[in-house]
């Protein structure tokens, strides 16, 4: 697995790139939010927002949650991802209920984190 540390952004790379380019060679929200962390100083309190651009990132980090305890209830899984990533109860149903309607048609290793 890679370590966020050594994916730095490449020149004149500014968050957004940077955070679009490490989603699409399939990481998830919670890396991404690490390395925007360590690489660009970013505040815990900007990444609610700033992810709600980054769909397949925090797909990804549902997909983990759910992986990690398959058993969860919806409940549970809502409580879990407003943790997560510090959004309200509300927000994270909205993004559980977006990932299961689109659950269904991912690719199993488009929003798994094996890599």
């Amino acid at each position: 697995m890679l370590d966020y540390k050594n994916l730095p952004p490449v020149a004149g790379e500014n968050s957004r790139e940077y955070c679009r380019r490490l989603e699409s060679i399939g990481h998830e929200e919670a890396f991404i939010r690490k390395a925007l962390r360590f690489h660009f100083g970013m505040e815990t309190f900007e990444f609610p927002s700033f992810f709600d651009d980054f769909e397949l990132a925090r797909f990804r980090h549902i997909a983990l949650i759910r992986q990690l305890s398959p058993n969860r209830t919806d409940y549970s899984m809502i409580k879990k991802i407003s943790g997560n990533l510090g959004v309200s109860q509300e927000h994270a149903k909205l993004w559980f209920e977006k990932f299961r309607e689109k659950e269904e048609v991912l690719d199993p290793g488009e929003h798994t984190l094996d890599q």
